[in-house]
């Protein structure tokens, strides 16, 4: 029983992958949104299908405009595959940011989820 995703560079492709099928209504993995940091498709011809339709769950898409291991492109080109797609771009590289202008999007997008706001 997990709320979402937190999938960082290689766990975020797989996260992305998992969000497919949860849109496609997969009853194992019931989660309601995911925070995709340094994600991309895969590029492997068997996992092509996933992104083939439009992945309607909330996602939060982390890029580093200066990432020398996944490319900001890739991120947002595999952010398109989405629906409604929020992406918070960050001037850093291949890691995880917590300045205080991520904190306040990480807990903007979050806080849609929490108890009692709606969902």
């Amino acid at each position: 029983p997990f709320d979402g995703l937190l999938g960082f560079s290689q766990g975020a492709a797989l996260a992305a992958m998992v969000c497919a099928l949860r849109a496609r209504g997969d009853p194992r993995f019931p989660v309601a949104f995911a925070v995709l940091v340094a994600a991309f498709a895969s590029r492997a011809p068997a996992h092509g299908h996933f992104y083939r339709q439009p992945i309607a769950l909330p996602t939060l898409h982390v890029v580093g405009d200066t990432d020398a291991v996944i490319a900001a492109p890739l991120s947002r080109e595999l952010a398109q595959c989405f629906v409604e797609p929020v992406v918070l771009t960050h001037p850093g590289g291949h890691f995880i940011p917590a300045a205080a202008a991520q904190k306040k999007a990480y807990l903007e997008f979050l806080e849609r989820f929490c108890p009692g706001q709606g969902q």
